[in-house]
């Protein structure tokens, strides 16, 4: 070979070489502002989340003032008036007057139960399983369903923050509220339990009932508020609900929330 053949020889390699690593550079910069791209992106959609989950739990912090002001004032001024006019009943012997009694006597409940369904005392102890136990006693002794409930020993659900136990409290009041209303059962059962061996850490809340059930797939979200009230409040404690329903074969529903891990 000359040395005219090596020299060419030897600028074709050097060609081969810048082109090769001049390709490299351009996939590798494409590669990196892609990356960047993508980070930018993951940062802002955080963001968001964090700016629409704090917004969220503002406006529940909202309304739950505002449900403890209203139910403050049905305390204090109807429910007291309705003491009131049925002791008045009471005392005469009148049947007119002891229709009247009766009528009062089931106002009385009615509100009872609607200052309790806005803002239940027991919220404030930070025990979820006694504020749970309550609110079955009040559906019970307000509504034609029996609710059946059990806790299974030892169940710990002192984890919970207040926030927690408030959301996962209107949870399971407005899946009660809904089988009152549409599903037309006799009768419902929620099991609470922590974890077993294979599962994770926490507490598993199981409310069915043998109502009318319904089709997930048909249903119409924006008829169903209290259905997505549920996801949001779960979304927003980090809670995972599922919702398994049927047409004429009941509702399931549970709800699972994990311990957070210690850091």
């Amino acid at each position: 070979m000359t040395d005219a053949e090596k020299i060419a020889e030897l600028e074709s390699i050097i060609q081969n070489y810048t082109i090769f690593f001049l390709i490299f550079d351009i996939v590798f910069f494409a590669l990196l502002v892609f990356g960047i791209v993508l980070a930018i992106r993951f940062i802002k959609s955080r963001k968001h989340l964090k700016d629409s989950n704090e917004f969220l739990l503002y406006t529940i912090h909202g309304q739950e003032e505002e449900r403890e002001r209203i139910a403050r004032e049905l305390h204090d001024t109807i429910a007291q008036n309705l003491r009131y006019c049925k002791s008045l009943c009471e005392n005469s012997s009148t049947e007119d007057l002891k229709k009247l009694s009766d009528v009062l006597s089931k106002s009385l409940v009615e509100v009872r139960s609607m200052s309790y369904n806005l803002s239940p005392p027991d919220i404030t102890k930070n025990d979820f399983l006694f504020c749970i136990k309550n609110l079955c006693e009040e559906f019970n002794e307000a509504w034609d369903l029996s609710i059946r409930l059990s806790i299974i020993e030892n169940t710990d659900a002192t984890f919970l923050s207040k926030d927690e136990i408030l959301n996962i409290y209107r949870i399971v009041q407005e899946a009660l509220t809904n089988i009152m209303k549409h599903a037309k059962a006799e009768e419902a059962v929620i099991m609470i339990r922590n974890n077993n061996e294979e599962e994770a850490e926490g507490l598993y809340i199981y409310i069915s009932d043998d109502g009318l059930g319904f089709d997930e797939e048909n249903i119409d979200s924006r008829k169903h508020y209290g259905i997505q009230g549920m996801k949001k409040r779960a979304s927003l404690i980090g809670a995972i609900l599922n919702i398994d329903s049927t047409p004429e074969e009941g509702t399931q529903i549970s709800i699972i929330k994990t311990k957070k891990a210690v850091k």
